[in-house]
């Protein structure tokens, strides 16, 4: 549209240049005219004189009037031309519009009917490439089928064949594996049976021998056992009558001596409320400690602790000793009863060690708090 409205101002320009130069012309002319008219009617100049002439208004008048009418006769040609002009250039727009009409009608009706062609094409294209396509695929099915059920029919013929045959070989296979399984049975039973017999007689005599041997050993183990726990026993005896026997002599003895000072007015053994700081004396805290610390380790070393059963339990134990050390008897007085049986052993098994003379009376009976490490 953009472009026949160019199209059309660019034809509309060129007859108004056209007009207005033609009035261009028609007006230089009619001035060129009309001065030329007055110069010849109005007289000249000639050297040094003047010559005068004579104008009729009449005349003028009418001379006026005729150019006038002429210009009025032009400017309605001038007009006329111009409306034809227009004239010319509205037929041309309104044609070049109905020819526009006309080709955008007969464009939209060939698009349309190429359209329709194109799609009755296709749709007869598609039935005809269907039909092919279900004869193609009916063919082929009807192709498979027949093949399908040729080989079927080899394919069950082939097994029949072949169970057959496989059937007739195997029957034949397992009586012969039948007959060779019973064959090798009966020998397999005699040969083990032989060799069970073989090996009871060796395991009877084997067995016996060992029994003898272990009975031997046992015996001779336990004698030898029972011989050290005895002279075990007579030591420990031996060992605890002597201790009984010098306690029971330090006993008489302090028994005496009390007696002693009773009688002299208490001058060898002080006053009763100095007898404390006097069996103290010179004993401190830190040596008792390391005693006690001592005594401990000997139970711990003799003590076995599985897979630390007893961690976190503790044992009270109260311990009476001889001077020497000797163990005179020991009791639990509080805590774990199963940890209190095993330290109560260890304690007994126990290697204490020998007090100083002056810490003798401090630890003779003493309370240790057992705890496994």
């Amino acid at each position: 549209m953009s472009a026949m409205s160019n199209k059309l101002n660019s034809k509309l320009s060129l007859p108004v240049i056209i007009s207005i130069l033609l009035h261009g012309i028609l007006i230089i002319a009619l001035g060129y005219k009309f001065v030329s008219d007055t110069g010849e009617n109005y007289g000249s100049i000639n050297g040094n004189s003047i010559d005068a002439i004579m104008i009729d208004p009449s005349v003028m008048t009418e001379q006026y009037q005729r150019q006038l009418q002429t210009q009025v006769n032009q400017q309605k040609a001038d007009q006329k031309s111009q409306e034809l002009l227009d004239k010319q250039i509205k037929e041309l727009a309104e044609k070049a519009e109905a020819e526009k009409a006309a080709a955008e009608k007969a464009a939209a009706e060939k698009a349309a009917a190429e359209k329709a062609a194109a799609e009755k094409a296709a749709a007869e294209k598609a039935a005809a490439e269907k039909a092919a396509a279900e004869k193609a695929a009916a063919e082929k099915a009807a192709a498979e089928k027949a093949a399908a059920e040729k080989a079927a029919a080899e394919k069950a013929a082939a097994e029949k064949a072949a169970a057959e045959k496989a059937a007739a070989e195997k029957a034949a296979a397992e009586k012969a594996a039948a007959e060779k399984a019973a064959a090798e049975k009966a020998a397999a039973e005699k040969a083990a049976a032989e060799k069970a017999a073989a090996e009871k007689a060796a395991a009877e005599k084997a067995a016996a021998e060992k029994a003898a041997a272990e009975k031997a050993a046992a015996e001779k183990a336990a004698a030898e056992k029972a011989a050290a726990e005895k002279a075990a026993a007579e030591k420990a005896a031996a060992e605890k009558a002597a201790a009984e026997k010098k306690a029971k002599q330090k006993a008489e003895q302090a028994k005496k001596d009390k007696a002693l000072n009773d009688l002299l007015g208490g001058l060898t053994s002080g006053t009763p409320s100095s007898g404390g700081a006097a069996s103290r004396k010179g004993v401190s805290d830190g040596e008792l400690d390391k005693y006690k610390s001592l005594v401990q380790n000997a139970i711990s070393n003799k003590f076995i602790n599985p897979p630390n059963v007893y961690r976190g339990k503790t044992c009270e134990l109260q311990i009476q000793i001889a001077p020497d050390g000797l163990l005179l008897n020991v009791t639990s007085k509080g805590g774990d009863a199963d940890l209190c049986r095993e330290a109560l052993a260890a304690t007994k098994l126990a290697a204490i060690p020998k007090p100083a003379s002056s810490l003798y009376n401090e630890v003779k009976t003493m309370n240790i708090e057992f705890q496994p490490k």
